[in-house]
């Protein structure tokens, strides 16, 4: 009855003997495998500690000095005039305003309190 049923697993098992290529193959397709999960732990491990090191480092843009602003300082815009809105890039500062039907931008130097420009906003009729 053993005989029976060691024959019976024998066929349903594959045969699993291997030819010399195909260990060679398989041997391989292991180191293949191996060598690039290595390199993507390197990758890895490197863009890790490259992070690290920028978020560590001191800052590449320059602090922006002390403004010296004057305490008051005034915008002369036309009467009526509504500020739509305000952008500030260094000591300047630029107004966005509409007034009359009219639209602007005046821009001025926060240091000086002087009016830089004035800029009219012409929009086309609308069609």
């Amino acid at each position: 009855m053993q005989a029976e049923a060691m024959t019976a697993t024998q066929a349903t098992e594959p045969a699993t003997v291997l030819s010399g290529a195909d260990v060679r193959l398989q041997r391989n397709l292991k180191i293949v495998v191996i060598a690039l999960a290595v390199l993507i732990l390197a990758g890895l491990a490197t863009m890790v500690g490259r992070v690290i090191y920028l978020a560590s480092g001191a800052p590449t843009q320059p602090a922006a000095p002390g403004l010296a602003v004057k305490p008051e300082q005034s915008l002369g815009l036309p009467a009526g005039a509504q500020v739509r809105s305000m952008s500030l890039s260094g000591n300047w500062l630029a107004v966005h305003y509409e007034a009359a039907g009219t639209e602007g931008i005046a821009v001025l130097d926060l240091q000086t309190g002087q009016t830089i420009t004035s800029v009219g906003i012409k929009r086309a009729p609308a069609n």
